[in-house]
């Protein structure tokens, strides 16, 4: 074979490979390319959905603490009432609607918790329900066997005592505090 088309076709086939091998390249470095940008985009949508979890516990969170504080209000309040003897239609009222809401918060939270935070709320809960019977009770005259005001006080404060306790489990899962 004459040498000038033997070195012609040596050129072609090089232009070939070359462009096939800057071709190959050019791909695979796209694909690398559009793996990274979808590495980022899952990164990105795992971070908005922690966020957006973060932030529904959080709410969760507040609405458990001041919901079961507002219950409490209204419990002192028609303890105070009650001890007063002074009419209380207002009281028992206004007790009826923030227990409603409590429990709704409360049937919410069940779901939510994490089972460290559920059993504390789980603990503020009884004491919570536990001292309406005895004030609903003291209310309508029929206390049981060593019910009375000062008991209603004790267990109020013991109420207080879970409340805390609550809030700082919150606040540690929620990294605002120490446990």
């Amino acid at each position: 074979m004459d040498p000038i088309v033997i070195g012609g076709l040596a050129g072609a086939v090089g232009s070939v490979v070359t462009a096939l091998t800057t071709q190959v390249f050019a791909h695979r470095t796209k694909a690398r390319e559009l793996e990274h940008t979808e590495r980022v985009r899952l990164e990105q949508e795992r971070s908005e959905d922690e966020k957006m979890r973060a932030e529904q516990r959080r709410s969760g969170y507040v609405a458990l603490n001041s919901q079961a504080r507002e219950f409490l209000a209204a419990l002192t309040d028609l303890l105070k009432a009650v001890e007063a003897q002074e009419p209380r239609d207002e009281e028992k009222s206004t007790l009826d609607r923030v227990r409603s809401s409590y429990r709704h918060c409360y049937a919410d939270a069940q779901l939510a918790l994490s089972d460290e935070i559920l059993e504390i709320a789980s603990g503020v809960n009884k004491n919570l329900t536990g001292l309406f019977g005895l004030v609903r009770r003291l209310d309508i005259g029929r206390p049981r066997p060593g019910e009375t005001y000062e008991a209603a006080e004790r267990k109020r404060q013991e109420v207080w005592i879970w409340l805390a306790k609550l809030r700082a489990a919150m606040r540690a899962d929620l990294g605002v505090s120490d446990a």
